[in-house]
């Protein structure tokens, strides 16, 4: 069969591989934006972890962090601010623009902004102390 009219099929391809291209693209960038925002989370609770184990050897317990230091070095929101800057370099393309670390008397809280999101990426952890946990169980197991 003869057709009257070439050329459709390229016209038509024509505008939709650019679309498909976009399309892939997007979902690539969406994936690496999550992937971000999922490793940025899982450090901010690590980090929110760390801080609450960081004491000064109170109540029998204390996580050395840095070794042996001056206790003027041993500043808990310090350490993770610190982690928290150097962490910049290591997101491929999303990396964080405002963290903060608050310490409280029960709770370490970890924010981050992701660049390209306006919310923050918050971790909050209640600090706990390992040893008065073991003794309050062996207590209540000899009951």
């Amino acid at each position: 069969m003869y057709k009257k009219k070439k050329g459709y099929f390229t016209l038509e391809a024509s505008f939709i591989l650019p679309i498909i291209l976009f399309l892939y693209l997007l979902i690539i960038l969406t994936a690496l934006f999550l992937y971000c925002r999922s490793a940025i989370s899982q450090n901010d609770f690590l980090l929110a972890m760390r801080a609450g184990r960081f004491t000064w050897g109170e109540n029998d317990y204390g996580e050395a962090i840095y070794g042996s230091e001056e206790r003027e070095n041993w500043n808990g929101t310090a350490y993770v601010e610190e982690r928290l800057e150097r962490m910049k370099n290591f997101y491929p393309f999303f990396s964080t623009e405002a963290e903060k670390c608050y310490i409280e008397e029960e709770w370490v809280w970890v924010e981050s902004r992701q660049r390209g999101s306006k919310e923050f990426i918050r971790k909050r952890i209640r600090k706990w102390n390992p040893v008065k946990i073991i003794r309050k169980w062996r207590v209540q197991s000899n009951a």
